[in-house]
C-alpha cells in the first residue's frame, strides 16, 4: 500500500479494482465495493448539493453501524470532515461537540437527531440536521473525480476527555493513509482477509483500525452492531482477523462452550487485543484455549496504532511490542532524558501517523509536542533490551505516596492475583501527610473475600507505600464504551 497516496484516493482506488468483490457483510446482506461507494459517492454529491464545502465538519451520530459507515465515507469523499459521535450521549454532551466542532452538518437518528435540531436552534447555529435517508435513498449526481490533498482533513474523532473537556484529534488523508498503511504491513493483512468488527465506530478502534484497514486493502468486513459473547464466539469462525478489547475476552472465559467453539475457528490467523489494558493472568489462559498468541499493541484517538508485538517474532507477555514501520518512539524521564532499559518514563512518539492538531486548542498542541515534533502520549512505559515497550499507566494515574512512585498496573497485578477477586482498580486520591494515598477500588468474584484477608494479601508482596490504605468493595468498575476504566470518576467519587 502506498502512504503517499491520499487516503480518499486509496479508497477510490480500491474500490475500482475490488469493485465486484464484498467489501461488508452486515445483517445478513453482502455489499460490494461497487455499491459501496456508489452509495457514498451519492451520499457525498447529496452534500455537496446541500451547501458543503470543502473542510466543513460533519457530526455523524447513527445507531446503526451501515448508515454510519456510509455517511463517514460520504462526508470524506465530498470533502468534508467527518466526526462520528456515539449516539448515547447526553444532551449536555452533545451540546459541547455541535459547538466546538462548529458543524455545518449533523447526520442522526432516532432521539439523537431530535436532540440535535433542539440544540442547533437553542444555539442557533447554520447546522443542517439530516437523516441518513436523506442522503442515501435520495436519487442524485455522484461526486464526479473527487481530488485529494495530504494536508487536506479528513476526519476528527474527540478525546476520551479523561483529564478535561474532550478535545477534537484532526487526522489529514496524508496521515491517515499513512497509519493505515503502518498498521497494514504490521499485521500483514492481504485481500483475502476477512475482518470480524464489532467495536462501535465512533472510536478510533474500530472506525480506523478496522475499516479503514480493511477497506484500503481491498479485504471483507463482517460488521455486527454490538459483540455478543455467544454469537461473536460463533462468527469468528468465518473470519481470519478479530479485534478485541479486554471485556471481549473475559466474557469468552465465562462461556462454557468457549473450548469447543475455538476449535472450530481454522481460519483464525489473528486475533489482537487493546484500547485498555488486559489483566495478565488472563492471556495464558486465552492462548491456551485459543492455541496462538493473542496480539497486544498500543494506540491512541491522536496516534492510530504506535506498538504491536510482532506477528511471526517473538512475544513477551504483558508487553505491547514494538513501533510500527515509520514511527519513532522514546521514553523520557521527568527531566526529559531517554530512560535506561526497563526503567520507567513517559512514552514519546513522532511519525506520520500522527494527527495534525487539536481543533480550535493551539494551547493544548503546545504543551502536547516538543519542539521537534514529538507528541508526549501521558503514558508511562519502559523499554527492555530488545526495544519492546511495557506500559506501566497513564502518567496523571502515577500515585506518589511520600515522594515514592506507585504505578497502578503494579499494584493491580498483586491484587487481581489474590483468590477472591475478579479485578481492580488502583488510584490516588489526596492525603494531608503524605500527599497522595493508594486506594484499591474491587470487584470481588468471591463474597466471602474480605478486606482483612486482602490487605493480608498485598502486606505479603507489595512494600509498604505501594499498599492501598483504603479498599472499597464495588459491584462493577465504571467504563467507556471501549472497556477502559473510568478512573477519573473513580477519584471525583471516592476522593
Amino acid at each position: 500500500m502506498d502512504s503517499a497516496v491520499p487516503f480518499g484516493e486509496r479508497l477510490l482506488t480500491v474500490a475500482a479494482e475490488r469493485s465486484e468483490h464484498p467489501a461488508l457483510r452486515y445483517k445478513q446482506e453482502s455489499i460490494s465495493y461497487g455499491d459501496l461507494f456508489r452509495t457514498a459517492l451519492v451520499a457525498g454529491g447529496n452534500l455537496r448539493a446541500r451547501g458543503l464545502e470543502p473542510g466543513d465538519r460533519v457530526l455523524v451520530v447513527c445507531e446503526e453501524k451501515l448508515p454510519l459507515l456510509t455517511c463517514h465515507l460520504a462526508a470524506i469523499l465530498a470533502g468534508g470532515v467527518s466526526v462520528p459521535l456515539n449516539p448515547a450521549f447526553t444532551p449536555p454532551e452533545l451540546s459541547y461537540f455541535l459547538s466546538d466542532s462548529g458543524a455545518r452538518f449533523a447526520i442522526a437518528t432516532g432521539g439523537t437527531r431530535d436532540v440535535l435540531k433542539e440544540l442547533v436552534a437553542e444555539q442557533s447555529t447554520q447546522c443542517q440536521v439530516l437523516e441518513p435517508h436523506a442522503l442515501l435513498d435520495d436519487e442524485g449526481q455522484p461526486l464526479s473525480e473527487p481530488a485529494f490533498r495530504p494536508e487536506q482533513d479528513a476526519f476528527m474523532l474527540y478525546s476520551s476527555g479523561t483529564t478535561g473537556q474532550p478535545k477534537g484529534a484532526m487526522h489529514t488523508h496524508g496521515g491517515l493513509a499513512a497509519a493505515v498503511a503502518a498498521l497494514a504491513e504490521c499485521w500483514q493483512f492481504v485481500p483475502d482477509d476477512v475482518l470480524l468488527n464489532c467495536l462501535p465506530l465512533y472510536h478510533i478502534h474500530g472506525l480506523s483500525f478496522g475499516c479503514h484497514v480493511a477497506l484500503s486493502t481491498g479485504c471483507e468486513t463482517i460488521i455486527a452492531d454490538r459483540f455478543h459473547p455467544r454469537n461473536t464466539l460463533r462468527q469468528i469462525e468465518e473470519a481470519t482477523v478479530f479485534y478485541g478489547v479486554p471485556p471481549f475476552h473475559y466474557s469468552f472465559l465465562e462461556r462454557p462452550e468457549f473450548s469447543e467453539v475455538a476449535r472450530r475457528w481454522r481460519r483464525l490467523r489473528l486475533i489482537t487485543c487493546g484500547s485498555a489494558p488486559i489483566r495478565p493472568e488472563v492471556l495464558p489462559q486465552l492462548e491456551e484455549i485459543i492455541g496462538q498468541p493473542v496480539i497486544n499493541r498500543y494506540g491512541m484517538t491522536e496516534t492510530h496504532v504506535i506498538t504491536s508485538l510482532p506477528l511471526d517474532g517473538p512475544k513477551k507477555q504483558g508487553s505491547v511490542g514494538l513501533p510500527l514501520p515509520g514511527i519513532e518512539m522514546e521514553v523520557r524521564s521527568k527531566e526529559g532524558q531517554l530512560t535506561q532499559v526497563d526503567e520507567v518514563g513517559q512514552v514519546w512518539v513522532r511519525g506520520p501517523n500522527l494527527f495534525d492538531r487539536y481543533w480550535q486548542k493551539p494551547q493544548a498542541m503546545r504543551e502536547s509536542f516538543d519542539e521537534a515534533g514529538w507528541f508526549a502520549t501521558g503514558d508511562l512505559g519502559e523499554r527492555d533490551a530488545d526495544g519492546m515497550l511495557t506500559l506501566r499507566g497513564r502518567h496523571k494515574d502515577l500515585v506518589v505516596v511520600g515522594g515514592y512512585n506507585v504505578y497502578p498496573p503494579v499494584v493491580e497485578r498483586v491484587i487481581n492475583s489474590c483468590p477472591g477477586v475478579r479485578e481492580s482498580a488502583v488510584i490516588g486520591v489526596p492525603h494531608p501527610r503524605k500527599g497522595e494515598q493508594v486506594v484499591a477500588v474491587v470487584v470481588r468474584g468471591d463474597a466471602e473475600l474480605t478486606e482483612s484477608i486482602l490487605d493480608a494479601y498485598c502486606r505479603e508482596r507489595l512494600v509498604d507505600y505501594q499498599r492501598p490504605s483504603r479498599i472499597v468493595f464495588v459491584e462493577a468498575l465504571p467504563r467507556n464504551a471501549m472497556g477502559k476504566v473510568l478512573k477519573r470518576q473513580l477519584r471525583d467519587e471516592l476522593g
